[in-house]
């Protein structure tokens, strides 16, 4: 039997086995990268007794899980993670759960249902949303968190003009929140104008969706 090679085969035979070396130590690399990122993630988030969360990482993305007694406790484990040097992107799929989490359930559950209305191009409350922003108000008091009257409007006009215009419809709905047995502390306005939306705005039912008053959980007791 002839073993005997020709230089082109050795070469190759070379070439390839070079290949798969390479390929070995870069797949090996990147592993070790990203267990070392995944590592200190949960150093970090730990440090901070955020135990509950649950750490992966994705290459240079870190895949957050687990459930939070609260928003700002959901968000501050997704701003940690994203101070960890390596890190490109946090997928945060933290759910919340306990008061401030069932609160946001019920809360959205009924505006399934219900909208905020005003005046056209105002931001004076149309007397229809007197009984629904009562009902908001007990949810409110019987949470007990800190919520967030969040403004928007679709992007037709200026769009300062329609910031400020969703700065005092969010103002408006705090104030009723407040006069039907809300304390100050517990809730908060802001207003987000044009830069939010959730429909397209080239609609005239997408801007009717945009123009909109949400609420949000953004704490815990208040």
């Amino acid at each position: 039997m002839d073993f005997r090679f020709s230089q082109f085969e050795v070469l190759t035979g070379a070439g390839a086995l070079f290949l798969c070396l390479l390929f070995v130590c870069v797949f090996t690399e990147a592993s070790d990268i990203e267990d070392e990122l995944g590592a200190r993630t949960v150093e970090a988030v730990r440090k901070q007794n955020l135990f509950w969360a649950s750490v992966e990482p994705q290459g240079q993305g870190i895949l957050l899980t687990g459930a939070a007694p609260d928003y700002q406790a959901k968000r501050r484990a997704g701003e940690i993670a994203l101070t960890i040097n390596g890190v490109s992107g946090v997928d945060n799929q933290i759910v919340i759960i306990g008061e401030a989490g069932t609160c946001q359930l019920e809360i959205n559950s009924y505006l399934q249902q219900e909208k905020v209305s005003f005046k056209t191009g105002r931001a004076e409350l149309a007397p229809s949303s007197f009984p629904m922003l009562g009902m908001l108000a007990s949810i409110a008091r019987s949470c007990n968190v800190k919520i967030e009257v969040a403004g928007h409007t679709d992007s037709v006009g200026d769009e300062a003009v329609n910031l400020q215009l969703s700065q005092q419809r969010a103002d408006a709905v705090r104030k009723y929140l407040v006069q039907s047995g809300v304390a100050p502390e517990q809730v908060e306005a802001t207003g987000y104008g044009e830069n939010q939306p959730i429909a397209d705005n080239a609609t005239v039912e997408g801007r009717k969706t945009n123009r909109r008053i949400e609420f949000r959980v953004i704490g815990g007791t208040a």
